[in-house]
């Protein structure tokens, strides 16, 4: 059933998310071009073409970056509250689905838009500069082997990198599993639920943000976990880039990601909890 879940939701994104997508690719290829001066005599004969080859194109580029990041959010929330405490809550719990699964499915739908969005913005600044400058993104595809062998890379370091996405992963769940738990806390009032939303995500980031200044202070006075975190670093010794203490970084990120998932943990069964007991969809 989970399966049909995300079919549902992520066909609802991917409407809302696909010609937004499409359009920064473009973007990116149209200001590469502009970037190289493809257009520059016809702008020299025109302050108007140079308006709109030269000074839209990045402006609006810049613009549709900050309104994905914007719509990400919105639609997150719109999503969750819509689908499970608004109108569609009637007909979703209604189908012979747990609370968990509607929970998993919208997570794990949102996390799949906001990957691709991280993408999407990626392969267009990779698009943007192909076009402006291919031989030198030719070079730099034909150099990089030599500087991957050039650099000193202990065996941890690929477990490094692998961390580094499992971390980046589980802290887009917790973020947004900690949105529908603010969004669930806030339907427990009888007015301005909206409000009563912000504050409670206001009032877990307070609360999370002095938990872990918290943590970072007695780390801090704990000369052993001190050690434990200063011991690694990244530098170039005799002209090569050598990583000192990767397994203590692996050990650390392994840590940082147990935490997160907690978080995710805690959330989940907040959100889920108030869903099974508390859920008012008058």
């Amino acid at each position: 059933m989970l399966g049909k879940l995300m079919k549902y939701d992520l066909r609802s994104s991917f409407r809302r998310f696909g010609a937004l997508w499409i359009a920064i690719a473009a973007l990116a290829v149209l200001n590469g071009f502009s970037m190289r001066g493809l257009f520059a005599q016809a702008a020299e004969r025109s302050s108007l073409v140079r308006l709109f080859v030269s000074v839209l194109p990045p402006m609006a580029l810049f613009g549709l970056y900050l309104a994905t990041g914007i719509l990400l959010l919105v639609f997150t929330c719109e999503r969750f509250y819509k689908g499970l405490l608004g109108d569609e809550g009637y007909l979703m719990f209604t189908l012979p689905a747990s609370v968990s699964a509607h929970i998993a499915s919208k997570t794990l739908s949102a996390m799949i838009v906001w990957v691709l969005s991280f993408l999407v913005a990626l392969v267009s600044g990779f698009l943007l500069l192909t076009v402006y400058r291919p031989e030198g993104f030719t070079d730099m595809l034909r150099q990089l082997p030599e500087l991957l062998r050039r650099l000193d890379m202990p065996a941890a370091v690929p477990w490094l990198v692998l961390e580094g996405v499992l971390l980046a992963l589980a802290g887009t769940a917790a973020e947004i599993l900690k949105l529908y738990t603010a969004i669930a806390l806030g339907h427990l009032a009888k007015k301005h639920r909206g409000l009563w939303a912000v504050l409670a995500y206001i009032g877990i980031n307070t609360l999370q943000s002095f938990l872990f200044g918290l943590f970072m202070e007695r780390a801090a006075a704990n000369s052993w976990l001190n050690s434990f975190f200063q011991s690694w670093e990244v530098a170039i010794d005799d002209g090569q880039w050598v990583v000192y203490g990767s397994n203590l970084a692996a050990g650390a990120m392994g840590i940082a990601i147990a935490v997160t998932l907690a978080l995710c943990a805690v959330y989940f069964f907040v959100t889920r909890l108030i869903l099974t007991k508390k859920l008012n969809l008058e």
